[in-house]
């Protein structure tokens, strides 16, 4: 029990009564030095008079022994419980914070092996490379902010060792990045370039040349279309169409020659596909590639030059009960346009082989295309 502050309390209670001490004592029948010595806490009023006091100031008991309002009771029992609530959730708080810390260095290591990962198995592409970056940046960011969190980071930066080695990284990271937007920057641009370029349409037979094509199509066709006729002068009727244009790179197109032949006519013409072949010479090495025939990929039996080497298609389908013929070279192939197209039998069974963003189709069967050695192929004339 704080005598002082009681004294005070009982003090403050007669101010606001606008009563002297020696009014008060009259009141209690007691001498005004006897309330002095209450108001200075130096002595406390009777027992018998605690209850007589309280009625008068209009306050309890237990007011004039604590030697404050009852409202500053509650408001010092709401600041306790406000501390120990704030103590209780500081506590929880770091408990929390504790795995945050632990998921992020583990979240740091994991980003770290997936990188490692993808660089060993990295096959240059755009996308490949893109995946790369975004995955650099994002360790980058996690490990930053995991860091800091933990107040790694906040040591280190009072090291000047520390400050220099990451304004060298910075700067040399900001060179690589410029250089990569600037190469991606190109390469989107002339991808562009190429996308607005127009597409020259072939109708009628009339249009067929095969050299003509080849004169303009043929070095990014990856083809000299051995399975096409020269000329259709032996059939009896045909069709032809096709639509291409030239880029920067490859060219993408597609032509579809469709002959119906006589008997012989017709013999003569799978004779010919039957045997088609190419001689490919490097270092005194050579290699005949000889055409695919195949019974399960398309709808009719078909002779294939080229499937998917360089995003290349090439093959002759063989109707023979209608002694029919039709020629196909599809360079870059848009399987979700082919899908739509007027002669979808003459297309694979299964339209998903033609996209040719899945794989590496350098690896793909050519009878123009052979690799010698590891990772140079060689292109026939």
């Amino acid at each position: 029990m704080d005598q002082k502050k009681i004294g005070a309390f009982l003090k403050t209670l007669r101010t606001e009564k606008g009563l002297t001490q020696e009014q008060l004592a009259e009141q209690f029948h007691v001498s005004s030095r006897t309330v002095s010595r209450w108001e200075t806490g130096s002595n406390m009023p009777d027992i018998s008079l605690l209850a007589p006091l309280a009625d008068f100031y209009d306050v309890d008991v237990r007011e004039i022994m604590e030697g404050v309002r009852k409202s500053e009771m509650m408001n010092e029992e709401l600041k306790d419980v406000a501390v120990k609530m704030a103590d209780y959730a500081g506590a929880e708080k770091g408990r929390l914070f504790k795995w945050v810390q632990v998921i992020g260095f583990v979240g740091v290591g994991l980003l770290t092996i997936a990188i490692v990962f993808q660089c060993i198995n990295y096959e240059p592409n755009f996308l490949a490379a893109l995946g790369i970056f975004l995955s650099f940046l994002t360790l980058i960011a996690l490990a930053v902010t995991t860091f800091y969190a933990n107040g790694v980071l906040g040591k280190l930066v009072k090291k000047k060792a520390f400050v220099i080695v990451v304004r060298i990284v910075t700067i040399v990271l900001i060179v690589i990045s410029a250089r990569f937007i600037l190469a991606m920057g190109l390469v989107f641009g002339l991808g562009l370039f190429d996308t607005f370029q127009p597409f020259k349409n072939f109708s009628g037979i009339e249009n067929y040349d095969k050299q003509a094509i080849l004169e303009k199509y043929g070095g990014d066709l990856d083809s000299s279309m051995r399975l096409f006729p020269d000329t259709v002068d032996g059939a009896l009727d045909a069709t032809f169409s096709g639509s291409a244009r030239t880029g920067l790179f490859d060219s993408d197109a597609f032509f579809i020659l469709i002959a119906n032949y006589d008997e012989d006519t017709f013999n003569e013409e799978i004779e010919r596909l039957s045997s088609t072949e190419v001689e490919i010479e490097f270092n005194d090495e050579s290699v005949v590639n000889k055409v695919m025939y195949d019974t399960e990929s398309y709808y009719y039996p078909a002779y294939v030059a080229s499937d998917g080497y360089d995003s290349v298609y090439e093959y002759a389908l063989i109707d023979e009960p209608g002694n029919r013929i039709a020629y196909v070279i599809i360079s870059y192939p848009d399987w979700v346009i082919l899908r739509h197209m007027k002669y979808r039998k003459f297309f694979k069974r299964n339209l998903l082989e033609y996209n040719t963003l899945t794989e590496n189709t350098l690896e793909k069967f050519s009878i123009y295309s052979h690799s010698f050695e590891e990772g140079i192929w060689l292109q026939a004339d």
